[in-house]
């Protein structure tokens, strides 16, 4: 046998059943063997195995045995004259295997190898090369000073940045979620140290490898997708601490002879030190927008004391009161969410802020000593009403994916065949939680045959498409789609910003940089409907009127300088005046505000089904605004209108309808 494929599993099934895929269309004409071993993994690995890819041979765990000790079990049954150890949150091209048995066939020296591995945004992973932590490499790692100079041999010679990726060179290791060894070399060398529990495993054998008179090189011949950390982060913290003990255990292992002894405690401090920075800087990674509101208010609630009284004694008096003003809006601000699933949700900041305002006004009618000043509390409550607000605005612009609004949909569009490409575009047309706007459909191959208003073009005008129509997602959603073809867009699709997804073979997953989403359709239909619950009704029924009447009196003014500013376009388009669209600042609701007289008695809702969708009146109103305006998607369908109105039935609550009116405003 030539090749045996060993795969540690962890708690990753779509990945594991994206890599498999890739792996059965490359080992065509290769003899081969595929070991899969689960660490008590519970998200159903077993049973999509046992399914899916029945030839594959399986070792279960009954617990987590860490990297080395699972891959140990399955070389020790190995048969293949050549082993490769991969990790599940791979793709590989189709002729990686045999490009790999080629090159160790023509470098018998060499013991152990690794190919160009790239991230999923196309960009090299570093650690697919690289030298061992002696204590000058580990400096300069652990210092910044490899960051800082890339390109610098000095400085770089931790992963060894200063080299060009497409140069075949000898590297002192190589990544563990790719090595591909030959039988007897690992006879000679041994197995796995599990003294390693996960991570540094691999740069403990490639010493071994050196140390057995082995050569290890790195050869850019052909390459791989690895999706970093995805078996890793479901250990959490642990997975942070794991990496630093691991370099603590290399550093004591192989370091610890005479004359590297004082170094020896220097490198192992230093591990210490940056494992300690780690924990802080994950923390604050996690907590940066609480930090963002508690320096805001305390700045807006300094500069609102300061215009009260103009004098720098008062601040010293207010010290304690805004502390506690400050906690309460923090604490209102946890209580809706914009900590974690609604980081950027702008309905809920103005509905916190006002939260958080009327907690405080409350404090200062029953504790006397908090109501040293009402005007402070009111500049201050405006200017919060500005700031929560609006750097979150900002903030989603740049990142949609992290915290993001349930609304906050990204461009998307959808690659491979008509037929699997409508089924994937059709489900994430009905699918919101995931936060995708499918745009169109790109073919493969142009087929004049093919008529659809949903394709745009075939695949060789990718590029121009995601440019058009500023698409920041790619999904390929072909059984057939070539892997080698696909590596050759991911840099370029990186380049300009955008993501790559991938659907494996069975059309339920999409696949991307750090999440697996399932869009299957469900088969048990929850009945419980958020829309008809009493408290639901009320409030929305209250909520119609109040922002109905918001709108009236907003909508007058607007009008009315628009027919004013037309005038003035009239009397001046000679001279090249420019004319101002109010409809882009009012989306689809300006030309529906007439109607809100219906809202007024209770025909129509601000938000609601389609007006043109026929169902029953009584049973759901019909809104201003529904979900699918602010889809902006193709013609949908009408089982997926149906879909649509299905979702915002079971979500339905006032602070939902208030972001879909806010997005239909806006015209976003």
């Amino acid at each position: 046998m030539q090749l045996s494929i060993i795969i540690v599993n962890y708690n990753v099934k779509a990945f594991l059943q994206q890599a498999l895929h890739s792996l059965y269309k490359s080992l065509s004409g290769i003899s081969a063997e595929i070991i899969v071993v689960d660490n008590n993994s519970v998200d159903g690995s077993l049973q999509m195995l046992e399914n899916t890819f029945p030839d594959v041979q399986v070792i279960p765990n009954d617990k987590n045995l860490g990297f080395a000790k699972a891959n140990n079990q399955a070389l020790k049954i190995a048969r293949g004259r050549y082993v490769w150890l991969l990790n599940p949150d791979t793709l590989v091209q189709e002729d990686t295997p045999a490009k790999l048995i080629e090159y160790m066939e023509n470098h018998p020296s060499v013991g152990l190898c690794g190919c160009k591995i790239l991230n999923a945004d196309g960009s090299l992973q570093l650690a697919c090369r690289r030298k061992f932590p002696k204590p000058w490499v580990s400096f300069t790692k652990l210092s910044g000073l490899a960051r800082l100079f890339p390109n610098s041999k000095l400085f770089g010679q931790y992963n060894l940045t200063y080299l060009d990726p497409d140069e075949e060179t000898p590297v002192d290791a190589v990544s563990g979620s790719c090595m591909f060894t030959r039988r007897e070399a690992v006879d000679a060398v041994g197995l796995l140290d599990e003294d390693f529990f996960m991570y540094g495993e691999d740069l403990d054998w490639a010493f071994r490898f050196h140390k057995a008179g082995w050569e290890v090189r790195y050869t850019p011949i052909t390459s791989i997708v690895h999706y970093k950390g995805e078996s890793s982060k479901y250990a959490g913290w642990d997975a942070l601490g794991n990496f630093y003990r691991a370099m603590d255990i290399f550093a004591h292992k192989h370091f610890r002879g005479l004359r590297w002894r004082p170094l020896h405690w220097m490198l192992r401090l230093g591990i210490m030190v940056r494992y300690l920075g780690s924990v802080v800087g994950r923390f604050g990674q996690d907590a940066w927008p609480l930090f963002v509101d508690a320096g805001g208010i305390i700045a807006i609630m300094a500069l609102s004391i300061f215009v009260r009284f103009y004098q720098q004694e008062a601040f010293g008096a207010y010290v304690v009161i805004a502390s506690v003003y400050l906690l309460i809006w923090l604490f209102s601000f946890r209580s809706v969410g914009l900590y974690n699933r609604y980081r950027y949700s702008i309905s809920r900041a103005i509905v916190a802020v006002g939260l958080g305002f009327l907690f405080n006004v409350t404090l200062t009618f029953f504790f006397k000593q908090f109501a040293f000043s009402r005007q402070v509390l009111i500049l201050a409550f405006l200017g919060i009403l500005i700031w929560v607000p609006a750097w979150r605005i900002l903030a989603s612009r740049r990142n949609r994916r992290d915290g993001s609004s349930p609304l906050d949909f990204r461009k998307t569009l959808i690659v491979g065949d008509l037929e699997n490409a409508r089924h994937i575009y059709s489900r994430l047309n009905t699918h919101l939680e995931y936060g995708y706007q499918p745009v169109g459909i790109v073919l493969e191959k142009n087929d004049p045959g093919e008529v659809d208003n949903k394709v745009l073009g075939d695949i060789s005008d990718l590029p121009d498409l995601i440019l058009i129509h500023d698409i920041r997602e790619v999904i390929f959603a072909s059984e057939q789609i070539n892997l080698k073809q696909l590596f050759g867009y991911i840099p370029q699709l990186g380049k300009m910003g955008v993501n790559f997804r991938l659907v494996p073979g069975n059309l339920t997953f999409i696949i991307g940089k750090s999440s697996v989403e399932d869009i299957r359709d469900i088969q048990l239909v929850d009945m419980r409907f958020d829309y008809f619950r009493p408290w639901n009704r009320l409030m929305k029924r209250l909520g119609d009127l109040a922002l109905g009447s918001l709108l009236t009196l907003t909508w007058w003014p607007v009008t009315t300088l628009q027919a004013k500013w037309k005038k003035f376009h009239r009397s001046s388009s000679e001279m090249g005046a420019i004319s101002w669209d109010s409809g882009k600042r009012w989306g689809v609701v300006k030309e529906r505000l007439p109607m809100l007289r219906q809202v007024w008695q209770g025909k129509l809702s601000l938000v609601g089904a389609p007006i043109d969708l026929i169902m029953d009146n009584e049973l759901v109103k019909p809104g201003l605004v529904s979900l699918e305006d602010i889809r902006q998607s193709n013609q949908l369908e009408e089982n997926e209108r149906i879909k649509l109105l299905n979702y915002y039935l079971h979500n339905q609550s006032f602070l939902f309808d208030l972001e879909i009116l806010l997005k239909a405003i806006s015209g976003q």
